[in-house]
């Protein structure tokens, strides 16, 4: 499971939230985005408004995430309709800046390239219950990962401890057509065992989602090819051959020091 090493990292490094004794502010944007750059890849791109969920869930595939910059009114502290600055800085990038949370979003990401319609709407709604409203348990304890819980106490109390919350297990399907809230706190949550296992059957959901072309994530160019010809996947699965193999020596060394 993911653990507080992220945040303690991006307090040190940008200044979150106190940068002298006397005086306070909020990390600037290029700061915090070059934090993540050096830890998953992840880059913010500031936006002045909402996207499309397409355009949206698409940037994640590159690992971008959009973010916007205006910050919640100090008459409602615990709790903001629309994302702010609060919640992208508290939520958002402490979770991207964690390795394993960074692939689980930009599988979402992936999901969403080439995708119908209908299911950019249910990959919409599965994000939400994610990463942005995600509990997941832990040594049989429920906890917060969705952004929206971490920049909200009100909400995150309410999601872990309240009785008018209801809790169900993790099912993407489920998920997927589940209506949720835009204006006050959810009514229901979605919980694995592990977030292993949500990795694990959101990456099942979506390797069924029909598309009219396949493709892969070039890290290195930071690029989405297209394969359209046998020669380009052979020369992919070539490419992850050498990989695996580095991969396989590397362990050997760590049984033989062993």
């Amino acid at each position: 499971m993911l653990n507080s090493v992220p945040l303690e990292l991006l307090q040190h490094r940008c200044g979150f939230f106190r940068c002298s004794d006397r005086e306070q502010k909020i990390p600037d944007l290029e700061v915090a985005t070059k934090f993540l750059k050096e830890r998953t890849g992840f880059r913010l791109r500031p936006v002045a408004g909402q996207l499309t969920p397409r355009d949206f869930l698409s940037t994640l595939a590159f690992r971008v995430f959009c973010c916007t910059q205006y910050i919640r009114h100090p008459g409602e502290p615990l709790y903001t309709p629309e994302p702010d600055a609060c919640h992208e800085l508290l939520g958002h990038v402490p979770m991207l800046s964690d390795p394993t949370f960074a692939e689980f979003s930009q599988e979402i990401g992936l999901a969403c390239l080439g995708a119908p319609d209908e299911y950019v709407e249910k990959l919409s709604s599965l994000y939400w219950f994610t990463i942005e409203f995600g509990i997941c348990k832990e040594s049989g304890e429920l906890k917060a990962y969705g952004a929206g819980l971490l920049s909200s106490f009100g909400e995150m109390k309410h999601a872990i401890e309240s009785n008018e919350a209801q809790r169900l297990p993790f099912d993407p399907h489920t998920m997927a057509e589940q209506k949720y809230s835009l204006v006050g706190y959810q009514n229901i949550y979605f919980y694995p065992n592990s977030f292993e296992e949500a990795i694990r059957k959101v990456r099942d959901y979506a390797s069924a989602i029909p598309k009219p072309f396949h493709f892969r994530y070039n890290p290195y160019t930071e690029k989405i090819e297209v394969m359209t010809k046998q020669e380009e996947v052979t020369r992919c699965v070539r490419d992850i051959q050498a990989e695996l193999d580095r991969l396989q020596r590397a362990v050997g060394k760590f049984e033989l020091d062993v």
